[in-house]
């Protein structure tokens, strides 16, 4: 008898408050998710480096001066991993700018964690069908700098 392993999609969750980002963590983590909390945004680079990410869960306003959208920005120049931006900045303004430079989606704090988990699952199911329609289409990978980058196989 064979038995299937399946693959915990991982999240990087950048939050500032210690206690919410316990709470978000112990949340998915409960609901089959793989979570990496971060205090900060200098440590995603590591971690996408090392990993595969599936999402990131990105808080606008962080502490030392960080600026949640610069990070997003930074983030869709190098990879095209899904961004929820979750914040409490609810100005129609900030919500636009958040999706103009590439998150998925913007959730204002206070949330719930059902609907937040919701839309997680939902952005997770587009990007693995996008990458099942990509590899039908014969997209085997990137190529660069003498690398191959596979999303189907993520080698």
């Amino acid at each position: 008898m064979t038995t299937q392993q399946t693959v915990q999609p991982h999240i990087i969750a950048i939050d500032d408050d210690p206690t919410f980002r316990q709470m978000l963590g112990d949340y998915l983590t409960d609901n089959e998710l793989r979570v990496t909390t971060l205090a900060n945004g200098r440590d995603i680079a590591p971690i996408m480096a090392r990993e595969p990410v599936d999402l990131i869960l990105l808080d606008l306003r962080l502490a030392r001066g960080e600026d949640g959208i610069q990070i997003a920005r930074e983030l869709r120049e190098e990879s095209d991993v899904p961004i929820i931006m979750l914040t409490a900045r609810k100005e129609e303004a900030d919500r636009v700018m958040g999706l103009e430079v590439g998150a998925d989606h913007y959730l204002t704090k206070p949330c719930s964690l059902r609907e937040l988990l919701a839309r997680i699952r939902a952005v997770l199911r587009r990007r693995r069908s996008a990458v099942r329609e990509g590899a039908r289409k014969g997209v085997r990978a990137d190529l660069f700098d003498g690398w191959e980058l596979s999303l189907n196989t993520r080698t």
